[in-house]
């Protein structure tokens, strides 16, 4: 659709593969070095990672529309109890140093990764993959050596990147500017930060090396292997991570059509600082007449204003949800579905709405808002 952050969108997905696949090749090699000799356990992180990103993205919109809010509130529920039990494994293995138990649980982790990855895919939100890559890291931690020392440095710079390109999608998304910022400036300054953050943390353990947890060590759980052979594999790693990579982001060019939003397209302004007006005749917000090149202004900040309000009856709209997602939470329906179509056509679309349009936006409005007041 025409005005949106397609590159942001595009970075913060590919960030998440990105993390995903660190936090599951470190773990691999604190826990697995002897992986150079398994070539069928190297290649299937990539593949299965780099399907679950790009499925989501594909079912996005269409999936969100199949499943009702029961249906995936059964799915988490199932969810967190198999996260739950694995998290326990890996616990319960690392308190008692039994290195089969704790291995057992990081392969479980690393099999949820994907799943985690297909649900932020599809706009379920992106705290699971982060949350569950932090903990394959920090089992990784654990375990120490280089293993260690390569998985909290990923983590902490690919998290940075993460961080400023989900910060400029959301921001572009949600609030419209005069001008859509070209991508390349602002994604390599994240990348930026986050070489620096990395090197910061590489320097960390450079000077001060990461050693196994002590339970682990006296068990023997953690593996002892020669820095040659940990050097060849992770060489062997970060071949396959780079030539992943590069085939994840080719694939999402090619699926949005391999189209660039124009840098200088013309797209609404909301004054940052917005004032709110007196309710008058039943309505919560009360607009005088604006000029005929105003309308679509109105019906954006017609929109955010009724979001703003419904956030504070505790109808937020969640940081992962699109308009049209966090319209199917919202009742009534038809009023919801309608404010929502005339805000994307004023915050996306090419052509002036009118006076009409801009009454219906708020007709749509009052009566969500009369109905979501009558409920707190």
């Amino acid at each position: 659709m025409k005005g949106q952050p397609l590159e942001f969108l595009r970075a913060r997905l590919l960030a998440l593969y990105l993390l995903s696949l660190a936090a599951v090749y470190g773990s691999m090699v604190a826990w697995r070095p002897d992986l150079p000799e398994a070539w069928g356990r190297l290649v299937w992180p990539p593949l299965a990672l780099g399907a679950a990103a790009l499925a989501g993205a594909a079912i996005h919109e269409r999936l969100g529309a199949m499943v009702d809010r029961h249906v995936r509130a059964r799915i988490r529920s199932v969810a967190g109890l198999a996260y739950g039990g694995a998290l326990f494994l890996v616990v319960m293995g690392l308190l008692v140093g039994h290195r089969d138990a704790a291995v057992g649980g990081v392969a479980m982790l690393q099999l949820l990764q994907p799943a985690f990855l297909l649900l932020a895919g599809f706009g379920r939100g992106y705290f699971g993959t982060i949350l569950n890559a932090f903990v394959l890291t920090a089992t990784s931690v654990l375990a120490g050596g280089p293993g260690a020392a390569v998985s909290v440095t990923l983590h902490a710079g690919i998290v940075a990147f993460f961080l400023a390109a989900d910060h400029a999608a959301r921001t572009l998304t949600e609030y419209p500017v005069e001008v859509m910022p070209r991508p390349a400036p602002m994604l390599a300054r994240g990348g930026l930060h986050a070489l620096a953050l990395a090197a910061a943390v590489a320097a960390w353990f450079w000077f001060f090396p990461a050693s196994p947890y002590a339970p682990l060590q006296r068990a023997g759980a953690v593996p002892q292997v020669s820095v040659d052979r940990i050097a060849g594999l992770l060489g062997n790693l970060f071949l396959i991570g780079a030539v992943s990579a590069t085939t994840v982001y080719l694939a999402l060019r090619l699926a949005g059509g391999g189209k660039q939003v124009e840098a200088d397209a013309p797209v609404i302004a909301i004054v940052q600082a917005r004032r709110r007006s007196r309710p008058v005749a039943g309505s919560l917000f009360f607009e005088k007449p604006p000029a005929a090149k105003e309308w679509r202004t109105r019906i954006v900040k017609m929109y955010v204003r009724t979001v703003e309000q419904l956030a504070k009856w505790g109808r937020r709209r969640r940081s992962f949800q699109t308009p049209a997602e966090f319209a199917r939470t919202l009742a009534p329906a038809g009023p919801a579905a309608e404010l929502t179509a005339l805000f994307s056509r004023a915050r996306y679309g090419a052509d002036e709405m009118t006076e009409a349009e801009f009454e219906s936006a708020s007709r749509a409005s009052r009566e969500i808002l009369d109905h979501h007041r009558r409920r707190t």
